[in-house]
């Protein structure tokens, strides 16, 4: 009997046999998306390829816990302005969750957890989870990798101002520590958009959205200081990364809905 925390590595006989109601079942997405002149298009991918990985090799105690194969295709309509972005529509990339959901819901698993390495899919993953839930009973739960300023996340590095939110200090010293081959940090640019500053209400991550174009904030495509990344920080970055994700999983492989309020629903 196979010994692989990696589902597709099963038969389908030990899936049926090995994969149970307590099994949490690990959906890592990343993007192909423009990351300025300085990262590669597939950096989303990596940085969810990795934690899928690293909690592959050391599962959080306690949980059952099986990985799917990277998803590297969603949607960054927000990149399309740059060459080799390549975006799935929004429509697309709902069904795609939705075929997938199903094909877990035929697994004894009951929960399915998305493991998001790119902040423009949030929105939709939320709608996923919920849709999810309602068609085929799923439990169903969304953790980040990196949560991005412009979804709720850490206001990142000094010298950003709060306002880094794509392939800037944070994104790049991950990428330094993980994949540095993959970075070309003399390529790096700065572009923090200060201008945002004179806003007490709309912005990034501020209590008014609004919807942009990376390309609003310059040809670049960088949201942030680059160019103060280094691979101590990224380092840094992925210790704290990997120890809240490992308990956030651990609270997700024993959450549920209770019994009582369950059986009284019509």
């Amino acid at each position: 009997m196979s010994t692989t925390r990696n589902l597709v590595a099963l038969s389908a006989p030990e899936a049926a046999e090995l994969v149970s109601p307590d099994s949490l079942v690990l959906l890592p997405v990343g993007a192909i998306e423009q990351h300025g002149p300085h990262l590669p298009l597939d950096t989303d991918a990596l940085l969810a390829e990795a934690a899928a990985q690293a909690l592959l090799d050391d599962p959080p105690p306690g949980v059952d816990l099986w990985t799917l194969p990277t998803l590297a295709y969603s949607t960054s309509s927000e990149h399309l302005f740059a060459a080799g972005t390549m975006s799935l529509s929004e429509e697309t990339f709902l069904a795609v969750l939705d075929d997938l959901g199903r094909s877990v819901a035929a697994l004894p698993a009951r929960r399915l957890v998305i493991l998001n390495g790119h902040g423009g899919n949030t929105a939709l993953f939320r709608v996923a989870c919920r849709r999810l839930r309602l068609q085929y009973g799923l439990l169903t739960f969304l953790v980040h990798p990196v949560l991005s300023a412009d979804h709720g996340g850490p206001k990142g590095e000094d010298g950003e101002d709060g306002l880094g939110c794509h392939a800037n200090c944070g994104e790049t010293s991950l990428l330094l520590h993980l994949h540095p081959d993959r970075v070309h940090l003399e390529r790096a640019v700065s572009n923090v958009p200060r201008w945002l500053a004179d806003y007490d209400h709309v912005g990034l991550g501020g209590d008014v959205t609004f919807g942009w174009s990376a390309g609003d904030f310059g040809d670049s495509g960088v949201i942030g200081d680059p160019t103060r990344a280094t691979p101590e920080r990224g380092a840094e970055l992925w210790a704290a990364i990997l120890v809240e994700l490992r308990a956030a999983l651990v609270e997700v492989a024993r959450f549920d809905f209770p019994a009582s309020v369950l059986s009284g629903r019509r």
